[in-house]
């Protein structure tokens, strides 16, 4: 009776730390799990075929405070031997979850999905402000970018990062913001607003 109970008690424990059966369609699941692994600041996850393997990976969205930094990150994790490992984690960036659109988007050059985040309007005030917009390809793991500045003195500009080198991408982000900006004007250098 003993040796059995020891038996049960020791097979609760592997189980407590065995990783369960991920669906990638369930975020409330990608969440939790993601937390297990990178802590609370987690506030969104997406499953998908994110890099060229055939395997599915969860990515997923941080916001953090860390020192004197404040953004987000993009951070690719993926099972291996039972457990979730970190593949990729990006630097930090401006940007905030609140207010923020963010979804898995395909482009027809890309054998995977990538991540496609929009601040919207969390950096817009009544005076004009900024919208920073990211696209992450996990797996090369590139972050393309695109600044929109946005002030009543000048033109709406819009500046795209120069290791943005598929036109498709390239569309996509003045696409975007051409919408709400008619007059929009790409510019070759980034701008900080003060």
């Amino acid at each position: 009776m003993i040796s059995l109970s020891l038996f049960v008690i020791g097979c609760g424990d592997k189980d407590e730390d065995a990783l369960p059966k991920i669906d990638f369609e369930n975020k409330i699941q990608l969440i939790e799990l993601s937390k297990k692994v990178l802590g609370n600041e987690v506030v969104s996850a997406f499953g998908g075929f994110f890099d060229e393997s055939p395997r599915k990976k969860i990515a997923v969205i941080v916001e953090t405070d860390e020192n004197i930094d404040w953004g987000i990150k993009f951070v690719l994790l993926e099972e291996v031997e039972g457990k979730l490992e970190k593949k990729y984690e990006s630097r930090i960036l401006a940007g905030s979850h609140k207010e923020s659109f963010l979804d898995k988007i395909k482009f027809p050059s890309f054998d995977y999905e990538l991540l496609y985040y929009n601040s919207q309007n969390y950096f817009m005030g009544t005076g004009g402000g900024e919208s920073f917009s990211y696209i992450i390809d996990f797996g090369k793991k590139e972050v393309y970018y695109s600044h929109l500045i946005a002030e009543p003195r000048r033109a709406p500009s819009l500046f795209i990062s120069k290791n943005v080198d598929k036109k498709e991408i390239k569309t996509f982000f003045t696409q975007i913001f051409k919408k709400d900006y008619p007059s929009l004007k790409i510019i070759d250098q980034d701008i900080t607003l003060e």
